[in-house]
């Protein structure tokens, strides 16, 4: 497909979607248009949306209710073509149990299926963090909570970082399935009949779906939202187990979720908190330092 041919014949509108390097057209008002020139990217970025069309090339001729209708993927040493069908976004304020049991219904169904063919099966270890990184995450902690002096206590801080690698171990256990490498509300769709779909699949990958669990609320919570967490995963749980048959327990997956979300936490929240308020510092570090001490083995 010639792009610009293409776009001059068409009725559209350019989306803006922050930096991630594509560039996204509605058509028409019918169809959505990503495309990716490998000139404009970093190596590193470009193999990841290679990885999505090739996630949706597998799955195009294979119905399943998490993704959206994709028409075609193309790639090539050059650039990359994704067209699908255009959906609207749920909204935050619309949030349910309704809604809720739609997304885990969605993220249940992706984590029971199985994975493309092209993905490798073999388990990769989860490589532990240089004491160079763990200095880089401490002190970009620390400056954090020091733009809200006297506000927090340190001293939990100091042992997460001694006991961060014990503990990106331990997690590195769980079971691998199927999952979305980067699930957060503006990754969702919602399709006419109102079904929860998932897009922008660069980082679909296998791994643990406490990950996937984990993130969601997290940044949830770094928005301001809370939901209860245990309907959330009551509901998960009772997706997986009627799709699957497979019995969760709980409590194994509640201490996974609790480890990757001080993992991630521990690596990335210092970067956005930074001129943020002393609630939204004190929400990300409250959750962290709690769900440290539910995890710690």
């Amino acid at each position: 497909m010639n792009v610009n041919e293409y776009l001059n014949g068409h009725n559209v509108m350019k989306i803006k979607v922050g930096k991630s390097g594509a560039d996204v057209y509605e058509i028409d008002g019918k169809y959505v248009l990503k495309h990716v020139v490998h000139e404009k990217l970093k190596e590193e970025l470009f193999t990841t949306y290679t990885r999505e069309a090739l996630f949706y090339q597998n799955q195009m001729t294979r119905q399943r209710i998490y993704l959206p209708k994709v028409l075609r993927a193309e790639t090539s040493e050059n650039e990359i073509l994704i067209f699908m069908k255009k959906y609207c976004r749920p909204q935050r304020h619309t949030i349910n149990a309704e809604l809720i049991q739609k997304i885990t219904k969605s993220l249940a169904a992706l984590h029971t299926d199985a994975p493309p063919s092209f993905m490798c099966k073999e388990r990769q270890k989860a490589e532990p963090l240089s004491d160079q990184k763990i200095t880089e995450c401490l002190c970009g902690w620390k400056s954090v909570l020091a733009e809200h002096s006297g506000s927090f206590y340190e001293n939990q801080l100091e042992e997460i970082a001694n006991k961060i690698n014990h503990l990106i171990a331990w997690h590195d256990s769980e079971e691998r399935v199927l999952i979305h490498g980067d699930f957060h509300w503006d990754n969702l769709l919602e399709d006419e009949n109102g079904n929860i779909l998932l897009c922008d699949w660069q980082g679909v990958n296998l791994g643990g779906a406490s990950g996937d669990l984990s993130f969601f609320l997290s940044r949830l919570g770094g928005d301001g939202i809370r939901i209860n967490a245990a309907v959330f995963l009551d509901y998960y749980v009772n997706e997986v187990w009627k799709l699957s048959g497979k019995q969760i327990q709980r409590q194994d997956i509640i201490r996974h979720m609790n480890a990757a979300n001080v993992i991630t936490s521990f690596l990335f929240w210092h970067h956005y908190l930074h001129g943020g308020s002393e609630e939204q510092v004190g929400d990300i570090y409250s959750k962290m330092t709690k769900d440290f001490k539910g995890c710690t083995v």
